[in-house]
């Protein structure tokens, strides 16, 4: 048996015999998510390495500083697509399988009351048809997906594996539907955990609709709840002073997710954050020489936060460099050209290609890439993908989730579809 022990031990050694463990830790840390999987497979102390804690975060923190190893999720109805950011133009997407299984007959015909605290006699088509199916969050790989209120999991499409989130009843009890629920996905340092932030609105307005502003006069409650992956719960915090616009995907930055909103009786809308790490909500300062901006959509590039705002007739795009600093506002590009204003509409700024452009996010269209320097825009095409898409950007990371994509969770048992 020792001898057995022994050529083990020799053997594993072999790809690591002439470098030095801190070398080898440092080569691995630049590369991309699927080389790391290929390279579980080389010896036992590789794999050990690669799945090790303190090699995932350092790995982390390498293609964050990096901005490296980004891809885009697209979303077409309940079906999701991948492709390296870098190369969306020369590469096919790939059609990825994912962990959603529950039938949409199953979805209509649940009864709300069975998820709300208290009487109430909405039907969950109605709830989901406020819910933004889909991505509903991306931090450091990992996706928020949900194709209903009942049915969302934490995915991280790199290393295949996903978390089914419980169920989280609405306490805030009324008669009518939700006007908005808005979510957001990101990471508190200081617990070191990731955390999910669900936001139900009612707006007491009768001709509301999910898919428009109510009058700013209607006055919003809200019904805020937080899931943390360490402990798997949800957990009620106090009500928002705020109303959500423009959908409910937060975007993370700086530790915080970021929205836009607005006050009750105030016709003004701004950009709000929860800092994840004191659960709070502010306002976050915009620059002092900016009015009479018709709407904003609010955004990431480069690793920080941006917002594009409609002020008459043009386009301007904003980034915070100093992030909390008033001051530190730089306008990155003006856009005045009627014909590019028309192609990019209400479309949100998503990420900068390979070669500086811009791309936008257009809601339930094709991408767009805006070109500063031209002051052009194109349709971004991108083999193999549908043409009318959502999209996120997400970083290729190893941080582990409780289940392996196609194999079920304990407890959970699959849906049939009605015949």
């Amino acid at each position: 048996m020792a001898e057995i022990t022994e050529k083990i031990t020799e053997e594993e050694a072999i790809p690591t015999r002439n470098l030095p463990e801190v070398l080898i830790t440092d080569i691995l840390t630049r590369l991309p998510v699927k080389s790391l999987l290929r390279f579980n497979c080389v010896c036992k102390t590789w794999c050990a390495l690669i799945t090790d804690p303190a090699f995932v975060k350092e790995h982390l923190n390498r293609s964050l500083a990096s901005n490296s190893n980004l891809s885009l999720i697209l979303g077409y109805y309940h079906h999701y697509f991948s492709v390296d950011l870098d190369a969306c133009e020369q590469e096919a997407a790939v059609e990825l399988d994912h962990p959603q299984e529950i039938s949409l007959d199953s979805i209509y015909d649940y009864d709300l009351s069975n998820e709300v605290e208290g009487s109430c006699d909405i039907s969950l088509g109605m709830y989901n048809s406020c819910l933004r199916n889909g991505v509903l969050g991306s931090c450091h790989g990992l996706l928020c997906i949900s194709n209903s209120v009942v049915d969302m999991f934490l995915w991280n499409p790199s290393i295949r594996t996903h978390h089914r989130l419980p169920n989280a009843p609405i306490e805030l009890v009324r008669s009518d539907f939700p006007s908005l629920v808005a979510h957001g996905l990101g990471y508190d340092p200081t617990t070191d955990d990731y955390k999910l932030i669900r936001i139900v609105q009612f707006v007491d307005d009768d001709q509301y609709s999910c898919d428009s502003d109510s009058s700013y006069s209607d006055p919003c409650e809200s019904d805020v709840k937080v899931f943390s992956l360490s402990t798997n719960s949800w957990r009620r915090i106090r009500d928002m002073p705020y109303r959500i616009y423009y959908g409910g995907f937060g975007v993370f930055a700086n530790y915080a997710l970021h929205w836009v909103a607005g006050r009750d009786l105030e016709p003004d809308n701004f950009i709000i954050s929860f800092d994840l790490q004191d659960e709070e909500f502010r306002e976050v300062p915009l620059p002092d020489f900016l009015d009479n901006y018709s709407y904003m959509y609010v955004g990431v590039l480069g690793g920080q936060l941006c917002f594009l705002c409609r002020i008459s007739s043009r386009f301007e795009v904003w980034v915070m460099k100093d992030y909390g600093v008033r001051d530190s506002w730089v306008k990155l590009f003006t856009i005045e050209q009627p014909e590019v204003i028309s192609s990019l509409g209400h479309a949100r700024p998503l990420c900068y290609s390979k070669n500086g452009e811009v791309i936008f996010n257009k809601s339930d269209g094709p991408l767009l890439l805006y070109d500063p320097r031209s002051g052009r825009v194109r349709t971004l095409r991108i083999p193999g993908a549908p043409d009318r898409m959502k999209a996120e950007v997400y970083i290729g990371s190893l941080i582990p989730l409780n289940a392996q994509d196609g194999i079920e969770q304990p407890g959970k048992k699959k849906k049939q579809k009605k015949g």
